[in-house]
């Protein structure tokens, strides 16, 4: 069963190896976005506070009915090689050198805080896939670029799933903070990451797609992590040499 290599500012927390695809498709099946309030008691701030937890659905999508009849997405914009259904949102198709890209509309000003569930699935025919995925919050709407499908120097976070191995050290897929993590492969079911954001403290969870039920496990806790006020969401996925469908 393939691993994670968990990396926090290039140092490397776990490592093991994995398994690759060549041929692969990205699909997400959610985005589900959790508002954390503080729940104040009187105008002291302890920090024991209780949290409430609220669903947002003005910055999420998730089956069925993810996409109306015109292939949009209530709330969201998806560009470049990116196609929504009613099921499943598919960033990159099988193909070589294509990428798709989807960000929320409206930035988030309901909380400072929050946490983000996203499911999503790489299948394929091969061993070696190329290039991957990544899930974003950033100051600004992103665009269609070359950083997993989407624009470089932003401002905020993104978490990469990267499924190639570049230097040859067989420990693809993995998980790094700057933001990067990567994919699973060959899986039963689709892989569900698991994303807090507390405190300045972020946490990210994955399952193994191995089981129905979802078994989080820890991939990464980072303190002292400063993201903009008002950003927005947003996903990406991109192929290179190595082609694959990304979802």
């Amino acid at each position: 069963m393939p691993h994670w290599l968990v990396k926090i500012n290039s140092r490397q927390i776990r490592s093991s190896k994995s398994n690759y695809l060549e041929q692969c498709t990205f699909t997400v099946g959610m985005v589900c976005i959790v508002l954390l309030n503080l729940l104040l008691i009187g105008t002291a701030l302890a920090q024991n506070t209780p949290t409430h937890r609220k669903f947002e659905y003005k910055h999420s999508f998730r089956a069925p009915n993810l996409a109306q009849r015109d292939g949009t997405i209530p709330f969201w914009s998806v560009t470049g090689d990116a196609i929504a259904s009613s099921e499943q949102l598919r960033l990159a198709p099988s193909m070589r050198s294509r990428k798709g890209i989807a960000y929320n509309k409206r930035p988030m000003v309901e909380s400072e805080f929050f946490e983000v569930e996203t499911s999503f699935k790489v299948t394929g025919q091969g061993r070696v896939g190329a290039d991957g995925l990544a899930i974003w919050y950033t100051s600004q709407q992103g665009t269609l670029g070359n950083v997993f499908g989407a624009n470089d120097y932003w401002v905020g976070m993104g978490i990469m799933l990267d499924s190639f191995d570049n230097d040859g050290q067989k420990n693809n897929p993995f998980v790094s903070l700057m933001i990067n993590d990567g994919t699973r492969s060959n899986k039963p079911f689709p892989v569900k990451l698991r994303l807090e954001y507390f405190r300045n403290v972020l946490t990210v969870y994955m399952t193994d797609g191995l089981t129905q039920a979802p078994r989080y496990e820890l991939c990464l806790r980072a303190e002292n992590i400063f993201l903009p006020r008002n950003g927005f969401f947003g996903i990406s996925a991109a192929t290179g040499g190595l082609a694959g469908s990304q979802f």
